[in-house]
């Protein structure tokens, strides 16, 4: 499962450009994020824009005043077109892209749960593949925008430690991704190459959903706040 990833906010305004994407001011002026946690508003791209939605998706079939009780932050591949909560969204191409400059995921070691940043391995940012849905609550009409990354099986580096790891994009398949005539989208639906991924250990800091800020890219080892080079 993917739970919680880090975005620079330079790495979305030069991902933005490079897909010809425009990003608002307010957008762009928002701060880098190191613990992004589901629930939360996250940078989207879809159908040649930049929004934020929620990420969990929220079914548009949803009864009012009743969103899911587990939020839907990823959606397996395998079972993308079958599932009622995704089929829908997947079927009208409901595509987005979500920019990341890193992501975590957590090694068990018996009680221990020891924290792993992914990053590129040329230092340029990723995207997650997604799935977006719009539900409307009728007793109020409120309408929220909501996403789900979408996961697959892992390569060699993420497979030691998670038997599940997202699809990832460079600005190269997200433009692919992101054409609303993209005849098949399952061929971009793979393992992004072990050989282009770095990954860090990581202070324990960054566990809780509520640690923010750069003390979550401590190395394991050093006392958090000692350095924070890897942005």
């Amino acid at each position: 499962m993917c739970s919680r990833f880090t975005l620079n906010l330079g790495d979305a305004i030069n991902l933005s450009k490079r897909l010809g994407i425009p990003i608002d001011e307010a957008m762009a002026a928002g701060p880098d994020r190191y613990n992004i946690a589901p629930a939360s508003d996250v940078v989207t791209f879809r159908n040649g824009e930049a929004t934020t939605m929620r990420w969990g998706l929220i079914p548009h079939w949803s009864k009012p005043g009743q969103s899911p009780s587990a939020p839907l932050i990823n959606a397996r591949s395998e079972t993308i077109n079958e599932k009622p909560s995704f089929r829908t969204a997947w079927k009208k191409g409901q595509r987005c892209a979500i920019p990341l400059t890193g992501f975590y995921e957590w090694e068990k070691q018996g009680r221990d749960r020891l924290p792993w940043l992914f990053q590129r391995n040329d230092g340029q940012p990723l995207m997650f593949a997604g799935l977006w849905d719009s539900w409307t609550d009728n007793s109020d009409d409120t309408t929220i925008v909501s996403c789900s990354v979408i996961t697959t099986t892992p390569n060699s580096m993420l497979g030691r430690i998670h038997d599940r790891m997202p699809v990832l994009l460079d600005e190269t398949t997200a433009a692919i991704w992101l054409d609303a005539d993209l005849a098949d989208p399952t061929k971009l639906i793979k393992a992004f190459p072990t050989e282009r991924l770095t990954e860090t250990a990581l202070d324990t800091y960054v566990n809780s959903s509520r640690s923010e800020g750069p003390a979550c890219l401590t190395p394991r080892g050093e006392a958090p706040g000692s350095q924070f080079d890897l942005f």
